[in-house]
């Protein structure tokens, strides 16, 4: 039971951390504006989700121990900061126009 609960709890936190970027997409998209989203911040995000993606699924791998919430949160933040790039972009190419 205990063993559940964990997964629901490992579940939720996933999606918590996998989400945190899409209100930010949906501002951006909504409002056409990036100007206040740093690059940086995305280039660093990226390379922060599929490096720790990869270590996640070579660690499991190795141990035999899958942690399917990891590659929800993982696939889905990845998703979301490679859609914030295209809108940063996007908009930035459009704001100099």
């Amino acid at each position: 039971m205990l063993d559940i609960i964990m997964l629901i709890i490992g579940y939720c936190g996933a999606a918590a951390f996998a989400t945190c970027s899409l209100p930010q997409v949906i501002k951006a998209y909504k409002t056409k504006s990036t100007g206040d989203i740093s690059i940086f911040f995305i280039i660093l995000s990226i390379i922060g989700n599929l490096c720790s993606a990869g270590y996640i699924f070579y660690t499991n791998y190795i141990s035999g121990m899958w942690q399917y919430p990891q590659y929800v949160n993982y696939t889905l933040a990845t998703i979301f900061i490679f859609v914030l790039l295209g809108l940063k972009i996007k908009y930035d190419k459009d704001s100099k126009k």
